[in-house]
């Protein structure tokens, strides 16, 4: 494969998972204890639960990983549910989870799947290029998305129009 951490990349994919282990995971999600998120100005955005490391051997991972990356050494560093509802600014980043060893940026993929939500554009994710909006992708549920979140620019576009809280299964992987 071509790709590597510092190549910049938005990929997806409809209808990931079997239906049977959708619904599975939409039940589960509307039962976890999240934990409010704040912008670092105060602004509240959603929630997310961070699932304990016994997670990361989850089945859905390995699917993962046969689809967008059977070639690569990625390992995931952080899993979480996540429910959006932003609707006020767009919170454009970079995703910059900082290794203890190194102090760098050890982010090198970011896996989202959206798992429940109204299907629309502005539930869906935005990519800048340039301190531009360049391209988006919409919500629809079951649709897996894997881009480089380490080195392009992205937001939910929540903000920008009509939307409903979403559900999203995010992994930051690492590259060994």
């Amino acid at each position: 494969t071509g790709m590597n951490k510092n190549t910049e990349f938005v990929m997806y994919v409809d209808n990931f998972l079997d239906e049977n282990i959708l619904k599975g995971l939409q039940n589960n999600f509307l039962n976890l204890d999240y934990t409010a998120m704040v912008t670092k100005a105060g602004a509240h955005y959603g929630f997310r639960y961070n699932f304990p490391k016994s997670f990361y051997n989850d089945p859905i991972v390995t699917v993962i990983k046969n689809t967008f990356f059977p070639n690569r050494n990625l390992n995931p560093i952080q899993i979480s549910a996540n429910i959006r509802f932003n609707t006020t600014n767009p919170l454009f980043h970079v995703d910059t989870h900082a290794s203890n060893e190194t102090g760098e940026r050890n982010n090198h993929a970011n896996f989202l799947l959206y798992v429940i939500g109204e299907t629309s554009l502005n539930n869906g994710t935005g990519f800048m290029t340039d301190k531009s909006l360049s391209s988006s992708v919409g919500f629809v549920e079951n649709r897996a998305v894997f881009f480089n979140g380490n080195k392009i620019f992205h937001s939910d576009l929540q903000s920008f129009g009509n939307s409903s809280s979403r559900y999203t299964l995010n992994i930051f992987y690492e590259e060994k």
